[in-house]
């Protein structure tokens, strides 16, 4: 057991860890250097040569953002190589400079998030009066490049459909990338080099990741806030951490020298939408599920000062009728019998989701540009019920709301340092109440009739409160000296949660009459069992994390670059008890050797130079799973709370309606089950390798062919140990334990389970992934890529650690016995996307007709995710429901394959000057093809796991239960000015 001391001394530790990182980030922040970020910024690098081709040193580059006056300038080294780094998305003009020569000047330069635009000058000899202009595009193929990963400009992100208004939908668009897509403002489910659920969502560079599940962001995103998108999957630089799998980053707009702004209407109905797949009853206009969306939205950007001060601001307000969501099916008869209110049938519920975007961007001075912005979100929904067997005395209203407001400092000295400081506070706030159709006192159950009474049936119910904040503040500092460009700096992430869990009170009864007799007195404990939460509802945890890297951007040669560093992360986690009553929860270790070197290059060849290839390995670690501990100090053995269930015939169960009153006087604890963390514990980490060959095809067309391998270890699973010296074993080699609990059959008998996380499973990612695709020119713009993945892992992931949830260990003694395709491994994966905007020489009506449209396509063609078979049955005796039928392995069967097209048409009516109107038609799932998401993958088996059914030998045998989106039809307007 750990003393008073010990724990004093660890958050002395953690005080000084944060004193230091504050004090080395004010350090940098004075001393302000150069620095070549990825994250919401981008760069222009080349190297300038004469005629014969010899470099150039000492030329001065200058580079000048055309749409906001932003200017930067640089002089080239003894190598001829420039670089201007951490600029402003947007156009550009490149101008190079020495005397002798004429001057040179390249005008349609793009930058985008994350990418180097690499112009290479050729001087001539003559008098610095005369100027060679030149406008061209940049190479099609980004050779400065050396991760996996692409973006998605804004062209893509505003003409693609989107019917369900959640722009992460996009990462799906990434080789490599599986899983699958969210409706509306939730949370999609992605997969990337074979770990599941591992993202680093960022907004700017700026954390957007929820950190007690993986898988979660935190704030849901708006077109109106999106610019553009990078997704990187593979190769990121030491300065992106935090995750063994995607990296997406969303970039928020900024103003320009001109006004600009757009205001739209889109709408949903009824008669829009195709029947639910798998729906239920007959299929008439009567019958069709109600659908009514109506989406507002307005953004307007422009100078407050020219090439001095810029503001833009959005804003989206989503109504949503979800009233066909929350069909209550409770029987008049029975609604009568029990004594309750005519029920509505359909409950009015709805939905109110709204954005707020507000930022500024500021040149101080030449040297020192200044970026503030602030997100809100709210999401309103009142008469929140699943309908069903839930009565209408079951609804709550429910809000979740999120803010982030942010700030970067980007100062430059001479041409060889620049210094980024960020800071960001984010906090996501979740809140259930109880509403004037909310019923009161105890909730309670008649399995099959009917759910009724007060809605504290959940600790999720009226009362629950979830609140984490996060505070960060980064710092990156480079130095460009001959052709390196050294990078260091640090990222502080303070976590503060905060929990309030509803009281529940649940009776539970095996019938109407046995309701009625507790209800009029005659036998008040004819209920089956009594659950209720005892003890102080409210929970905080604080914890925090720190990272340091350092990397150096080695421009070898014009051909090859090298980028190598090293990264480190520091985990600290919350105390433990030191009263718990089992040694694991008195006290959980902080994570402290998470060192991940990387090593990355880019080599470019051929003739014209349009050809690349890269490569990169590295070391990466997963993010902080603070769920886990959250569970663990709320269930030690020795909790503020407990829940507690009791038969209707057990000593000191209440009679109905009363409540245990805080553990009544004589009142004996049931035994608990507890959850802990190993003291060995260690996030994930992953060995990641890739390799691609990149080429281009003319000037606008590109292809590329790689392969990825990725090794994963120490993936967190959780295992009950409590269970010990097993009774038997099933045929197939699983230990039986005995249902008996003592000193002989449980490793601590004041326990039922002894739930542990575990840093015990490991993983392995193949992958090829080839593309193709087109910038935008001539009208036509698409990408297309096709992923052949195989991921395996022995570490089921469940709900308690990530948004998407596995059935569990089911062998607590062997995880050879789980190994098998992972949650979203999908063997064969097609993904495309399309933007088409014609432009045919025609005049007249004739002209007016067939110019002015737009089509954007969005492609899935996918075959089916993997299907665990379970059984009914704890197979095992360890109390775990997660065993499957002898000789059936882990996710051994595929869901139907599924193919989706996602179209929208767009007709713009010109207004002059520079207005217009697009009147849009959107659509999820044009073609309407079923697409499965859920079958009733439950077998009957007899108690040596034998099944008593013939055992499925596809999906196709399996009653579906659920599908992904049927058609869905959206239509708008669009008014740009």
């Amino acid at each position: 057991m750990l003393s008073a001391q010990t724990t004093s001394s660890r958050r002395r530790y953690r005080r000084r860890l944060a004193a230091v990182f504050v004090a080395i980030t004010a350090l940098l922040g004075a001393a302000s250097a150069h620095a070549q970020s990825t994250a919401a910024n981008g760069a222009i690098e080349g190297t300038v040569v004469d005629n014969s081709g010899a470099v150039l040193p000492g030329v001065t580059v200058t580079v000048f953002n055309t749409e906001t006056g932003t200017t930067r300038s640089v002089v080239t080294n003894e190598s001829g190589l420039y670089r201007a780094t951490l600029l402003p998305l947007g156009a550009y003009r490149v101008a190079a400079e020495l005397q002798g020569f004429k001057k040179f000047e390249q005008v349609g330069v793009t930058v985008g998030a994350g990418q180097t635009a690499n112009v290479n000058v050729r001087l001539e000899v003559g008098d610095l009066s005369e100027v060679i202009s030149v406008t061209a595009d940049a190479p099609v193929v980004d050779t400065a490049k050396v991760d996996a990963g692409r973006n998605l400009n804004e062209n893509e992100v505003k003409n693609l459909p989107l019917v369900s208004r959640n722009p992460y939908n996009f990462a799906l668009l990434q080789p490599g990338v599986t899983g699958f897509e969210n409706s509306e403002f939730g949370v999609p489910r992605f997969a990337a080099n074979g770990t599941l659920l591992r993202i680093n969502y960022q907004i700017d560079g700026n954390t957007n990741t929820q950190k007690d599940r993986a898988g979660l962001r935190l704030l849901p995103v708006s077109e109106v806030m999106v610019r553009e998108v990078k997704v990187v999957t593979s190769g990121y630089a030491p300065e992106f951490g935090q995750t063994t799998g995607l990296v997406y980053n969303a970039i928020t707009p900024s103003g320009t020298n001109q006004f600009r702004g757009a205001g739209a209407y889109r709408f949903r109905r009824k008669d829009f939408s195709a029947f639910p797949f798998f729906f239920q009853g007959p299929r008439t206009d009567q019958t069709r599920p109600d659908t009514k969306v109506d989406t507002l939205t307005a953004e307007l950007g422009g100078p407050i000062l020219k090439d001095k001060l810029h503001f833009f601001t959005g804003f989206e307000s989503t109504y949503r009728d979800l009233s066909s969501q929350s069909v209550i099916t409770v029987l008049p008869e029975n609604a009568a019998r029990i004594g309750l209110a005519a029920q509505p049938g359909v409950v009015p519920r709805e939905q109110t989701a709204r954005f707020f975007i507000g930022k500024g961007d500021y040149q101080l001075a030449q040297n020192h540009r200044l970026t503030g912005r602030t997100i809100i979100f709210r999401n309103d929904s009142p008469n929140n019920i699943a309908g069903g067997l839930n009565t209408i005395e079951r609804t709550t209203d429910f809000l979740d709301a999120m803010e982030s407001t942010s700030g970067q400092l980007v100062s430059s000295f001479g041409s060889q340092m620049l210094n980024e400081f960020r800071v960001q506070y984010a906090r996501r706030v979740q809140s259930r109440g109880g509403n004037d159709l909310s019923g009161t006192g105890p909730a309670v159950n008649i399995p099959g009739i009917a759910n009724f009474g007060g809605p504290i049936a959940t600790t999720a119910d009226a009362g629950f409160g979830f609140t984490q904040g996060i505070f960060q503040v980064v710092n990156n500092f480079s130095y460009v000296r001959g052709n390196h460009s050294y990078k260091f700096g640090g990222d502080m992430q303070l976590i503060d949660d905060k929990r309030t869990s509803t009281l529940l009170q649940l009776y539970t009864f095996p019938s109407i009459d046995a309701y009625l007799a507790a209800n009029n007195g005659t036998n008040p404990r004819s209920y089956t069992n009594y659950q209720q939460l005892i003890g102080n509802p409210d929970f905080t945890m604080k914890s925090s994390g720190y990272s340091f890297f350092v990397q150096d951007d080695w421009r070898v040669s014009q051909n090859l670059k090298f980028i190598y560093g090293l990264r480190y992360d520091f985990y600290d986690y919350p105390d433990g008890d030191p009263n718990a009553p089992f040694l694991y929860s008195q006290d959980y270790a902080d994570d402290g050797n998470n060192v991940g070197p990387r090593f990355g290059l880019a080599y470019t060849f051929g003739a014209d130079k349009r050809q690349v290839i890269r490569a990169s390995s590295g070391i990466m670690y997963d993010q902080m799973l603070l769920g886990a501990y959250e569970t663990a100090i709320q269930a030690n053995g020795n909790p503020e709370r407990i829940n507690v269930t009791l038969a209707g015939s057990a000593a000191n169960a209440p009679a109905f309606p009363a409540s245990l009153a805080d553990l009544p006087p004589g009142f004996t604890l049931p035994r608990q089950s507890i959850t802990t963390v190993d003291p060995d514990f260690q996030v994930a980490r992953t060995w990641q390798n890739n390799v691609q060959y990149e080429r281009a095809f003319g000037q606008n067309f590109y292809g590329s062919v790689g392969y990825t391998y990725v090794q994963g270890d120490l993936l967190p699973v959780i295992v009950n140990i409590n269970p010990i010296n097993p009774v038997s074993q099933l045929a197939d080699g699983r230990p039986v334990f005995s249902s008996t609990i003592n000193a002989d059959t449980r490793l601590d008998p004041r326990f039922n389970q002894i739930n542990v996380v575990q840093s015990a499973g490991d993983s392995t990612y193949n992958a090829l992934m080839l593309q193709f695709g087109k910038r935008l020119s001539g009208g036509i713009q698409f990408d297309v890529n096709y992923t052949l993945g195989k991921g395996t892992d022995n570490a089921p992931l469940t709900s308690a650690l990530s948004v998407q949830g596995d059935d569990g260990v089911g062998d607590p003694t062997n995880l050879e016995h789980d190994r098998g395709p992972n949650l979203l491994d999908t063997r064969h994966s097609f993904a495309g996307s399309v933007v088409l905007q014609p432009t045919f020489d025609v005049d007249g009506i004739a002209g007016a007709i067939v110019n002015h449209n737009q089509l954007g396509l969005m492609l899935q063609l996918n075959s089916g995710l993997p299907l665990n078979l379970r059984s009914a049955t704890d197979l095992n005796g360890d109390g775990v429901l997660a065993d499957r039928p002898l000789f059936v392995g882990r996710n051994s069967l595929y869901l139907p394959a599924r193919y989706n097209v996602d179209a929208r048409f767009s007709r713009f009516i010109p207004l002059g000057a520079a207005r217009r109107l697009e009147v849009a038609a959107e659509f999820k799932n044009l073609f309407n093809t079923v697409q499965t998401s859920a079958v009733n993958r439950i077998i009957p088996t007899n108690a040596l796991g034998e099944p008593t059914t013939t055992l499925p030998t596809s999906s196709d045998q399996l009653q579906p239960t659920a599908g992904y989106e049927q058609r869905q039809f959206q239509l708008g307007f669009k008014l740009y000015f």
